[in-house]
């Protein structure tokens, strides 16, 4: 058997030459972007307002109260129900 004998047609890494070619791109609409991000940061704060109120009381909350007769002026909570 023979020594092996690299056949290529590519040329070392030494030999290449490399070249850079720009690629103009109109640019950005600095508004449409900044809409975009006032939109979305909105949205999120939103979200995030909905999670926190869905979580506590509203603040019409009133604890469940027993009928009394009309002389009686105070409520008395319901057995079971809780009052923060």
């Amino acid at each position: 058997m023979g020594t092996y004998v690299k056949r290529t047609n590519r040329r070392r890494y030494e030999d290449r030459k490399f070249s850079v070619r720009p690629v103009h791109r109109d640019a950005p609409d600095l508004h449409k972007l900044c809409e975009v991000l006032i939109r979305l940061t909105l949205q999120e704060s939103g979200q995030s307002r909905i999670d926190r109120r869905a979580a506590e009381p509203p603040d019409t909350y009133r604890p469940a109260t027993v009928a009394t007769p009309a002389g009686d002026d105070v409520p008395r909570p319901v057995e079971g129900a809780t009052v923060e």
